[in-house]
This record gives structure tokens, C-alpha cells and sequence, in this order.
């Protein structure tokens, strides 16, 4: 992972996107992509950020954006996608420590049912299972060491994200089938837990912190029709503000990549009162950029 500090800037605002923070795990495939760092890691990324930038907060961000306090140099934001339960039991005391604040945009029916993303559940059967081979939309792929696995699940990932026609979780669930799985939506592995609404309250009551949403099932949201894309939206924000009291103005795509979000998107989110919602597309942003396209850092 490179210094993190080095996006900081003078002239524009670097917002780091994180998912996880673990301590030791068990898995020798799961997390190849360091989806969740490990809570050292995660300490001293934040250290140094706080040693070499300025801390502000998504509403900050907003505020400055329509002419209000300018931002400090060297600024930065903090986030945290989907909701997973070491949020809470893990990187919140951290950033509390060292009042860093941040926001954690959660998908509702992670938090509701304790649900997991397609990839996820994929990556959960590859892990336990020593060699194989899978029948895939687009060819068969073998797997019999961790690096195949690794492959196999990359190229997965690719196709998934970038093909309008696959059905992600259904895909997930005919792995878990043709693996000699039952078909698995929950997992309490620390990679998997997500947090519950007591702790989304926690957290949101906290004054460092901010909750949004992220979606409902978590899917890649351009590829929806109109109806279900309203649904996914609609339903998310109501829930948050039904089981959380939370009515927030931010927002975060699903993936968050250029091709997977789209003006009907950003016009549903206005509609709901949602004023800011970042992508995931690298880089930092200048003031003046479009709160609903704003870029960020993943951290990995």
C-alpha cells in the first residue's frame, strides 16, 4: 500500500475510502484484495494522515463547496462503505482516539439481515474448498491453489461489474451450489458481520461521526431498471430514517465506479434530499466539482 498522505494537497480535499478493519483472520484467500486492513494498519494510516493533513468532515465538504467555510489545506475526509460490524468494534475507537471524523454509508439490508454482498459470498465457498472447477457464463475456470483461486476470482469480479445481463447474486448462488454449498446469504466471520441498528444509532450519535446510505441490497445501480433502482434508493433512505432516526443528506453509490451509477441515479438521490454522494473513481477533488461525482481514494 503506498503513503496515503502523499494525495494530501494544498488546493484540493482527498477523501479515503475504507471497508474493513480486522484483526487476524484465519483465511488465506478471502481478503486478497485487503478489502479489510488490519487494525495496525489501520492505526498507522490514520496517525499519519492526522501528523500531515487536516481532518474535516463530509458536511464540511458540502458546506464549503457552497460557499461557506473554506476548507484548510491539505484536507481530508475519512469514509467507510457497506457497514461492516468492525466499523463499529474496531475503527470507530481508533478514529475517536485520534478525533478523526468520518462517515459510514451503509447498505440497509446488511445491517437488517446481516446479508452479504455477491462477491462475498463467493469468496466465502472458494476459501473452503482445496481445487475445483466452475461453470461460468463465459467459460469454466479450475482452481487448485491459492493463486488460481485468486485468478479465477478476479476475473470473476470483472465480468460481474462490467456485464449489465449477469445476475450477481444469482451467479453467487449457483457457485455455492456447483461447490457443494447450500446457498449462504449470512456469515458472523469478521469479514462478513455486519453491524446491527443499535450500532448504526451508536455511531450516528456519536459527534465525530455521520451515517448515510449505500443502497439497500448493494447492486450496481446503472444496471437497474427504473423501478427497481427507485426501490433500491427508496427503500434504503426510509429505512435509515424507520430504524435509526437518521435523515442524512449524503449518500454513496454501490461500487461507485463511472459506469455504475448514472443521471437517473443522481436525480432519484436529489429527490430524496440526498446532496452529496461521492464515487469511487481515484483521485482528490478541487472545490467547485460536482458533489455527486467527487472522487476517492480506496484504501488497500
Amino acid at each position: 500500500m503506498k503513503n496515503v498522505s502523499s494525495w494530501l494537497s494544498d488546493t484540493e480535499v482527498a477523501i479515503y475510502l475504507f471497508h474493513g478493519v480486522v484483526g487476524e483472520t484465519d483465511v488465506q484467500v478471502r481478503n486478497y484484495n485487503r478489502k479489510h486492513l488490519h487494525i495496525d494498519e489501520f492505526t498507522a494510516v490514520c496517525g499519519d494522515l492526522k501528523k500531515h493533513g487536516a481532518a474535516v468532515s463530509m458536511d464540511d465538504i458540502v458546506e464549503a463547496w457552497n460557499g461557506g467555510r473554506p476548507l484548510p489545506p491539505r484536507a481530508f475526509a475519512i469514509t467507510f462503505d457497506d457497514g461492516f460490524e468492525n466499523n463499529h468494534s474496531l475503527a470507530a475507537p481508533v478514529l475517536n482516539d485520534l478525533k478523526l471524523p468520518a462517515t459510514f454509508y451503509v447498505t440497509t439490508d446488511f445491517i437488517e439481515n446481516n446479508t452479504m454482498s455477491w462477491v462475498d459470498r463467493i469468496e466465502l465457498v472458494v476459501e473452503d474448498v482445496a481445487a475445483g472447477q466452475l461453470r461460468l457464463p463465459w467459460g469454466e475456470r479450475r482452481f487448485d491453489s491459492a493463486e488460481t483461486k485468486i485468478d479465477m476470482l478476479g476475473d470473476i469480479r470483472t465480468h460481474v461489474k462490467s456485464d449489465p445481463t449477469l445476475n450477481a447474486q444469482g451467479l453467487a448462488t449457483d457457485i455455492q451450489i456447483q461447490l457443494g454449498f447450500g446457498e449462504t446469504h449470512t456469515s458472523d466471520h469478521p469479514l462478513d458481520q455486519k453491524m446491527n441498528w443499535k450500532q448504526v444509532c451508536e455511531l450516528d450519535a456519536c459527534d465525530n461521526f455521520i451515517v448515510a446510505g449505500h443502497s439497500h441490497t448493494h447492486p450496481i445501480l446503472a444496471f437497474l431498471d427504473d423501478q427497481t433502482l427507485t426501490w433500491e434508493i427508496d427503500t434504503s433512505i426510509q429505512m435509515l430514517k424507520d430504524k435509526a432516526n437518521i435523515t442524512s443528506p449524503h449518500y454513496a453509490y454501490p461500487e461507485g465506479l463511472a459506469h455504475t451509477y448514472d443521471e437517473r441515479t443522481i436525480h432519484l438521490l436529489k429527490d430524496n434530499g440526498i446532496t452529496c454522494s461521492p464515487s469511487a473513481i481515484e483521485g482528490t477533488n478541487a472545490v467547485g466539482y460536482c458533489l455527486f461525482d467527487l472522487r476517492r481514494i480506496m484504501v488497500m
